[in-house]
């Protein structure tokens, strides 16, 4: 039960602050929200690096939302995660991470505006690759944030960094679209809706670097994030037949940024007899959620070429999506 609140308790936080970021009824928000000054609309490749170089990989997490809460999300394991590149020959470091562009709040939810006297729903979900050739040794420090860490993974030549950077220019193609939730039918079992979010990328790339030649220590102990959905498989849905049942559902939830705590679960609970909807790449579908509904998971991942043996399954959550 005590854990049960505490999950309660960080999805209201979550949800909260996510929708305080979420100016009402501004048709221009999309074009108007202050964008991430440290990510280029494209991702940046860094240059050519010559084959002999030799570059440290490190997995890097911080808290989420550091700037209003500090470690609280952190100790909850809550975080948002990035690759870091030491290059040891030329003393240049470089960051890869995915984000949304207008911020997770709009990532997540969306906006209702009135047009022409109508009521609509305005996404602006888009996400980015973030590439920058430096490392904000800052925001990383777990000196300066006590949850964050920056694992060493392992080490690679300029080759394999070019082949990596080629990697990531087409994941940003491919995936254009920050998608929060993972949605499933059991966890680890039935994933009907992957999510798209920093630990997607990360855990990603940790995978291509495998392909190309990286050699992990399978001790390395690598854990990410995962905020899930337990529903029966999604049904499609004609947005017009079911128009009234979709506002009313995002009229909630977008609702519940008003008030206390307790307020807030309130209206989390008063949820539970609407019709409950998701969008994905452009369509909605409706859910039929299972117990327990929704939770947020840190969980452990097997490295590439790693055995799950070297993890503790009994006392972790473990899952292998490969």
């Amino acid at each position: 039960m005590k854990r049960s609140i505490i999950l309660l308790l960080f999805i209201s936080l979550f949800v909260s602050f996510v929708l305080s970021q979420i100016p009402d009824n501004d048709p221009e928000l999309c074009q108007q929200r202050i964008q991430r000054e440290d990510c280029p609309q494209a991702p940046t490749p860094w240059g050519t690096f010559g084959d002999n170089d030799e570059i440290e990989v490190y997995y890097m997490q911080a808290p989420v939302f550091e700037a209003v809460f500090g470690n609280f999300f952190g100790k909850l394991g809550g975080y948002h995660s990035a690759i870091g590149f030491y290059d040891l020959t030329t003393g240049l470091n470089y960051t890869a991470e995915y984000d949304a562009i207008f911020e997770v709040g709009n990532g997540t939810l969306p906006n209702i505006i009135n047009v022409n006297g109508k009521d609509e729903l305005l996404w602006c979900n888009a996400g980015i690759l973030c590439t920058v050739p430096y490392i904000n040794e800052t925001y990383w420090d777990k000196n300066i944030y006590s949850t964050a860490s920056k694992t060493y993974m392992g080490t690679i030549n300029g080759t394999q960094l070019n082949q990596y950077i080629e990697w990531m220019q087409q994941y940003n193609v491919s995936n254009p679209v920050y998608q929060t939730w993972d949605v499933w039918n059991n966890y680890g079992e039935d994933l009907f809706v992957q999510s798209t979010t920093c630990d997607d990328f990360t855990q990603a790339s940790i995978e291509h670097l495998g392909v190309i030649g990286i050699n992990y220590n399978c001790s390395t102990v690598f854990k990410r994030d995962y905020i899930n959905l337990f529903t029966e498989k999604p049904q499609p849905i004609d947005f017009d037949q079911h128009y009234d049942d979709i506002f009313k559902f995002y009229e909630t939830v977008l609702d519940i940024k008003e008030g206390s705590i307790t307020q807030i679960i309130e209206r989390i609970l008063s949820i539970v007899g609407l019709k409950k909807y998701i969008y994905v790449q452009g369509e909605y579908y409706l859910l039929e959620l299972n117990y327990p509904f929704m939770n947020a998971k840190y969980d452990y991942i097997t490295l590439p070429g790693c055995s799950a043996n070297n993890i503790d399954q009994e006392n972790t959550n473990f899952i292998h999506l490969n």
